[in-house]
């Protein structure tokens, strides 16, 4: 069975996990638009496609999983993921089984008001949010909103413009410095992650919360396994309200009243999945059961507490004839 880890970037372990996972029996295809994608060099093939915003895009990731006969496909970048969330039945009708969330799941995830919006709405802890700058200015006066106030895309990810301002000056910079820039409550607190695992029918299967020790342009680099039931239930119930289809990795704060409040969610293997993965957490093993069509027993509270993860820099060769 062949898989294809679209975007596949520097994810070179994710990729050693799937192969584990396979024993042998197919291939990975990895994609990106450039040839300069460290994990190419661990994938069975690789292929360079458009850019996402090309209208050839989503053709091009059709025409290479029909030329590879492509039975599984999965997304490493948020833009992608929320590209391909509108074409789940395009890729059924070729015979693949995409492990990524519809498009009601990608939007609420990958547009961070529409996060605010959604879980706010259906009783989740969220940091008061709005995309107006005069109405951060009036909720400042009242009270509402106080300095420090963080500052990001709407769409972003990996903490690609993410500022924090302190004073007016600051937040009217920050807020200019892009398109579509949302200013939001500062939680204080102590910060955790959980890394989920969603059925093809949006149900929890696996749930690992951890610490974050270490965390450098928004890549987690240490991190720790912990025993927090309360985070475990409330990532099972994100998955099931969002319908969140493949792997998932939530931002949450615990603030000092003992509060959970979600940050963020990305719909897609997080930086710290391999805290999960020593713990005893085999995403890639279920996630190809599930494009089996074999079943898939939930197996959630079986990960080690306790276990410590850290990264470290790797050089390889380049690309040739650049």
């Amino acid at each position: 069975m062949n898989i294809l880890l679209s975007c596949v970037g520097k994810r070179s372990y994710i990729v050693e996990y799937f192969k584990h996972a396979m024993r042998g029996c197919g291939k990975i295809i990895g994609t990106s638009n450039t040839a300069w994608t460290p994990a190419f060099q661990d994938c069975d093939e690789s292929v360079i496609l458009p850019p996402i915003g090309s209208e050839d895009y989503i053709p091009s990731v059709m025409e290479t999983c029909r030329r590879y006969d492509v039975k599984g496909l999965l997304s490493f970048f948020d833009p992608d993921v929320f590209a391909l969330s509108s074409h789940l039945t395009e890729f059924h009708a070729i015979g693949v089984v995409p492990v990524v969330p519809n498009y009601k799941a990608a939007i609420i995830a990958y547009d961070k008001l529409q996060t605010f919006s959604y879980l706010r709405d259906h009783s989740f802890l969220v940091p008061e949010t709005t995309s107006e700058e005069g109405v951060a200015l009036e909720w400042l006066k009242s009270g509402r909103f106080q300095f420090p106030l963080v500052v990001k895309p709407r769409c972003g990810y990996g903490s690609i413009n993410t500022f924090v301002a302190n004073t007016t000056n600051e937040l009217n910079a920050f807020y200019s410095y892009g398109k579509d820039m949302i200013i939001q409550q500062f939680v204080t607190g102590e910060a955790f992650n959980v890394d989920g695992l969603g059925s093809l029918e949006g149900m929890p299967l696996v749930i690992v919360p951890w610490k974050k020790l270490l965390s450098r342009h928004g890549e987690t680099e240490r991190s720790v396994t912990v025993n927090f039931p309360e985070l475990e239930e409330l990532g099972a119930k994100l998955i099931e309200q969002v319908g969140i289809v493949g792997p998932f990795d939530g931002d949450f704060f615990v603030t000092n009243e003992g509060a959970i409040c979600v940050l963020e969610l990305n719909l897609r293997f997080g930086g710290g999945y391999p805290v999960s993965h020593l713990a005893g957490a085999n995403f890639p093993e279920l996630i190809l059961r599930m494009i089996e069509g074999g079943e898939v027993i939930p197996v959630r509270g079986q990960h080690k507490v306790g276990v410590t993860m850290m990264k470290r820099l790797q050089v390889i060769a380049g690309p040739e004839h650049c």
